[in-house]
């Protein structure tokens, strides 16, 4: 016959239940330890360990890029970085700006800052400068491009649901950040405020060496 086990038995008995906690009694933890928060520095939170390096590499060059749909996340985010340059050091801050397409409130937000940081701001536009993020450009006190750059003159488009009233409210802000275009571009290129508003309008596109025959731009790299 087979040999049991005499320590086994069947049915098996209850599972083991863990003593009640009584009150005063020290709580021990059963399980792993949990990791401990990772905290998020004042870069976005889906940058990579590699993208926030290079970023930190191009800050203490005093390097800041801002590339991509000019929205007020990255608006916000390059705002900070020319704060956090521009607060204590005089020396120039240079803007990489290279943005296919961009936002009337978020552009104008931040030109506002670019055109009062106490340390001057050169933009430097590689790739495509498109719609109102000209505004950038043109609060900077030197604006530059690489030879391959494309700039255009355009405005986005606008979409607005609700009362009459409300939309009335909308359009009368949207022209005032129009106005606000026009009088940047036409204060950088010494042309008349109808004549950027028709460019605007019409969505002029200019090479880098049009852009410098046009004002906009102060050298060619």
């Amino acid at each position: 016959m087979p040999r049991t086990d005499p320590a086994a038995s069947w049915p098996p008995g209850p599972p083991e239940v863990p003593p009640p906690f009584r009150p005063g009694t020290p709580w021990q933890p059963t399980g792993p330890a949990p990791s401990p928060p990772i905290l998020p520095g004042w870069e976005e939170r889906h940058l990579t360990p590699s993208d926030r390096d290079i970023a930190d590499r191009l800050l203490d060059e005093r390097i800041v890029h801002a590339g991509g749909r000019l929205d007020t996340t990255l608006a916000n985010r390059t705002t900070a970085q020319l704060l956090l340059l521009g607060r204590h050091d005089p020396r120039p801050v240079e803007l990489h700006l290279s943005c296919r397409d961009s936002e009337l409130d978020a552009s104008l937000a931040l030109a506002g800052t670019v055109s009062v940081l106490a340390a001057p701001v050169h933009v430097v536009v590689h790739g495509t400068l498109r719609g109102p993020a000209i505004a950038v450009l043109c609060a900077a006190q030197d604006r530059a491009a690489h030879r391959g750059a494309t700039l255009v003159l355009s405005l986005p488009r606008t979409e607005a649901a609700g009362t009459a009233a409300q939309l009335a409210v909308e359009a009368d802000q949207h022209e005032r950040q129009v106005d606000r275009v026009c009088e940047l571009v036409a204060g950088t290129t010494g042309r008349d405020a109808d004549a950027v508003r028709a460019d605007l309008r019409a969505g002029r596109v200019l090479s880098a060496e049009d852009a410098f025959a046009h004002g906009l731009l102060t050298r060619l790299l």
